[in-house]
């Protein structure tokens, strides 16, 4: 009988029976045996793998010490003999969440050995680490325990046995992965025909150059006709009342704004001006319609094309503002918009 794959797996101390926000700051707990959802995990993986240890630590210590935390869970997975790490599923919990992505990071990059976990999208832990390791990606809650850990359990068991991993759109995960390790002893012109040879005859291989793994966006189908439509303006391209009293930044934005422009048929320059740091916006001082085109939208309105134009506008800085940060914008905007019966949105970018 071959000898079982062993395997360490993090959960925190809710997941652990320590309690909830009470036990939140206890720090590690090494277990010889599966704990909360590892029974679930032990069950998925089968007879092949053994959970050797369970590392369980709480949300707040590990949050606070994510350095001297990982380096502890490091030291154990070596002490276990551990060929399989897995961290959760964290779903959306936050602390957590940063926990998963902190622990199999390290495990991947220090111990070079399989390793896994999952999160929502719009978990912190995601966005920090998803480049790092594999993070597979969950529903909101934990009510999908289930069906985020039999989908742990399949991708951890391919990890193992070295099968092909794709890329994160076609198998799941967020972001690009771990980071692929190069050996630069070997010509880049062989490299490049090894991995042109390995992918014509399906054997693993990783490309060099790691594309993005962008989020789906569904594509909005309108509801009305045209001519039934409330319209609204969303700009990125910094247009700001004169002597711009919000402060508003001129790159990595904090906050969005809306303006009012009722009561009238087009945006006069004398009333506008630009902050924004990221092109020539001698057009729009001219013209602000050309950024937000008001005068545009009020005569459609008046010909009867569209049903009617929601007299404020959106505006932020897009320049250097981060992607998390221009989402969080996004869902603020949208909301807002929902709450005044708008149905389509004119975006305007730089």
């Amino acid at each position: 009988m071959s000898e079982k794959i062993r395997v360490v797996h993090y959960i925190n101390q809710f997941y652990g029976g320590y309690g909830g926000e009470d036990t939140a700051s206890m720090g590690i707990v090494v277990k010889e045996s599966p704990e909360g959802p590892g029974l679930l995990l032990k069950s998925l993986l089968g007879d092949d793998y053994e959970i050797v240890a369970t590392i369980i630590c709480g949300d707040n210590y590990i949050a606070e010490n994510t350095e001297t935390v990982c380096q502890k869970f490091i030291e154990t997975v070596k002490e276990y003999g551990a060929k399989l790490f897995v961290a959760g599923p964290g779903f959306n919990a936050g602390r957590y969440g940063l926990g998963c992505g902190a622990a199999t990071a390290a495990v991947t990059e220090q111990l070079k050995i399989p390793a896994v976990t999952a999160l929502y999208a719009e978990n912190p832990g995601t966005d920090l680490y998803k480049d790092r390791s594999y993070i597979l990606q969950t529903e909101n809650n934990a009510a999908k325990m289930k069906a985020a850990m039999k989908q742990v359990a399949a991708f951890a068991k391919r990890l193992v046995e070295g099968d092909f991993i794709g890329d994160g759109k076609k198998e799941g995960y967020h972001g690009s992965g771990p980071a692929v390790d190069i050996d630069y002893t070997v010509p880049a012109c062989k490299r490049g025909l090894d991995m042109l040879l390995n992918k014509y005859y399906h054997r693993n291989f990783h490309t060099e150059v790691v594309m993005p793994n962008h989020e789906d966006i569904p594509i909005p189908v309108l509801a009305k006709p045209l001519n039934e439509i409330k319209l609204a303006f969303v700009t990125d391209g910094g247009l700001v009342p004169k002597g711009n009293p919000d402060k508003m930044v001129p790159t990595n934005s904090k906050f969005f704004n809306s303006y009012s422009f009722e009561g009238v048929d087009k945006l006069d320059a004398d009333d506008y001006e630009v902050s924004h740091q990221g092109y020539n916006n001698a057009f729009v001082l001219e013209d602000p319609n050309r950024l937000v085109p008001v005068d545009a939208a009020v005569s459609l309105e008046k010909e009867g094309k569209i049903g009617s134009l929601y007299a404020s506008y959106y505006t932020t800085a897009g320049v250097m503002t981060p992607m998390e940060v221009g989402k969080k914008f996004g869902d603020d905007i949208a909301q807002d918009l929902k709450e005044h019966q708008v149905d389509a949105v004119i975006l305007t970018s730089t």
